[in-house]
């Protein structure tokens, strides 16, 4: 599906409807389109279609800290497959409409597991989640064990060496996406590195890793920068801010 139908989509979303007044951005504002988290769900699928991950009208796909259902909801109007979404609020009570079944949950506890049947989901996506799990390979385990045995994960998360830490750590600045108090629980941090032999490690086969975006945000309305930027966070991906990482459950 060409991008334009993404945004056309986007545009009729009544979840995007929710948090355009939710967060009193109700005006006209279309580059709220074109921001993430909405641009990094555009690539995510993107990248899906052109390593040849098919998804299937009978495949479950999980995301993991779905927050408002956004991603959910751009995957149901792409691939109308089955959907749930976990997070650690009471989503349905505030947004009745949504179309995914919703389950409220800590996601650092060891309960979530049990509301999917083991080897039942093809598909999980985590996207900013892991840098908020104190242990990790917990985390990773969970959803190994509910993936089909040919099941994907996908997740993005800051990357710690990113062009901007490089240049303001050697002079004495705090990184970037870091927190040395708890405000957002970010507590790990990951380079493209380690990311990659993280999940190898857990028996992943990546399939692919690349960057967000490469080029400041403010830049993407523009064609021509969208299409440099792209293109540079697919070939530099340690660089950029934030990494997105498809794999494939291999063993």
């Amino acid at each position: 599906m060409p991008q334009k139908n993404y945004l056309d989509i986007l545009k009729e979303d009544k979840v995007l409807d929710f948090v355009k007044v939710k967060y009193q951005n109700h005006k006209s504002n279309p580059e709220i389109i074109l921001s993430d988290p909405y641009y990094r769900f555009i690539r995510i699928i993107t990248l899906l279609k052109k390593i040849n991950i098919a998804v299937d009208k009978e495949d479950t796909w999980l995301d993991l800290g779905c927050h408002h259902g956004q991603f959910l909801n751009l995957i149901s109007a792409t691939y109308h497959c089955k959907l749930i979404g976990m997070d650690d609020w009471q989503l349905k009570e505030a947004m009745p409409f949504v179309n995914f079944n919703y389950y409220p949950v800590d996601l650092a506890s060891k309960s979530w597991p049990e509301l999917v049947k083991r080897e039942a989901v093809k598909f999980i996506s985590a996207l900013e989640v892991l840098e908020h799990m104190i242990d990790t390979d917990k985390f990773v385990t969970n959803c190994k064990e509910i993936l089909t045995t040919d099941g994907y994960i996908v997740f993005s998360t800051p990357n710690i060496n990113s062009l901007r830490n490089r240049i303001m750590v050697p002079f004495g600045a705090y990184p970037a996406y870091l927190e040395y108090r708890n405000i957002i629980h970010h507590v790990r941090l990951f380079n493209s590195k380690i990311l990659v032999k993280f999940l190898t490690s857990h028996g992943f086969e990546v399939k692919k890793c690349v960057g967000v975006s490469f080029l400041p945000e403010r830049l993407l309305k523009y064609s021509l920068f969208k299409s440099v930027s792209e293109k540079l966070a697919d070939w530099l991906p340690s660089l950029c801010g934030n990494l997105i990482v498809i794999a494939k459950k291999a063993k």
